[in-house]
């Protein structure tokens, strides 16, 4: 399991506790997460007929978060993602 982001030191993201995927684990996540979605929000809205704007931003968002995530996964990625967050 990668245990580091792709870019940077700290992972704005990690696995899931219950379920699978990655979630925000920091404030810097939830940041990117709100304003992404606010940003896709306000897109869709604002440029008629242009919800293709939207859809990039989705796409983004989706790249900031594997870019700045470990990898995806369950609880049993989680307690490794947080017993490797303990050693360091």
């Amino acid at each position: 399991m990668r245990t580091k982001p792709v870019i940077g030191r700290k992972a704005w993201f990690g696995p899931h506790r219950v379920g699978w995927g990655l979630a925000p684990v920091t404030a810097g996540g939830w940041t990117v997460v709100a304003i992404g979605v606010a940003a896709i929000i306000a897109l869709s809205a604002a440029v008629p007929h242009a919800h293709w704007l939207g859809l990039v931003m989705a796409a983004v968002l989706i790249a900031v978060v594997f870019l700045k995530g470990t990898s995806p996964g369950g609880s049993r990625e989680w307690a490794e993602w947080k017993a490797s967050e303990r050693d360091r």
